[in-house]
């Protein structure tokens, strides 16, 4: 399933969740577990969101406080000493469940039309005609893998 042709990719970090890319332009979000010193989850803030601003040269820059609170912003909530729920802010109808593997690295997998993904990468398609500032999705492909460990990619259709 193609979502985006020639869309540059952010150099991957030891903490990598997933990033979120979408049809407007190339910026990209990226989702990282935020780990203390002693490689524990940070409660307060288990996942730290960035973006690689690439019309902008790639500059890495906090999420304003609008797409923090409106867009790519993420609700965590600890379930268990290695499993936290996410919510995207702008898509709470998708369960995330950030959990640490037996390799003490965090992954983020969700359950969606009876299966498993553990997730890589989202991309949105955005309706064409919609100002920036009222924005509709008209489809979201999520990327990953399935329990088996294969490649795999879901698109869904936003209510």
């Amino acid at each position: 399933m193609k979502a985006q042709e020639n869309y540059p990719i952010p150099a991957p970090t030891e903490n990598r969740l997933f990033i979120i890319q979408h049809s407007k332009n190339h910026n990209t979000y990226v989702y990282d577990a935020n780990f203390t010193p002693d490689k524990v989850l940070n409660e307060r803030e288990p996942v730290s969101v960035y973006r690689v601003v690439y019309t902008d040269g790639g500059v890495i820059k906090p999420l304003t406080s609008i797409q923090r609170k409106l867009a790519y912003g993420i609700h965590a909530r600890k379930v268990s000493e290695s499993m936290f729920k996410l919510k995207l802010v702008s898509y709470s109808g998708l369960d995330l469940w950030m959990k640490i593997g037996q390799d003490g690295k965090a992954f983020v997998e969700t359950y969606i039309q009876n299966q498993t993904i553990i997730l890589t990468r989202l991309f949105l398609k955005m309706k064409e005609g919609r100002s920036d500032l009222n924005p509709k999705l008209e489809h979201v492909i999520l990327f990953g893998f399935d329990s088996a460990g294969k490649k795999t990619s879901l698109k869904i259709i936003p209510d």
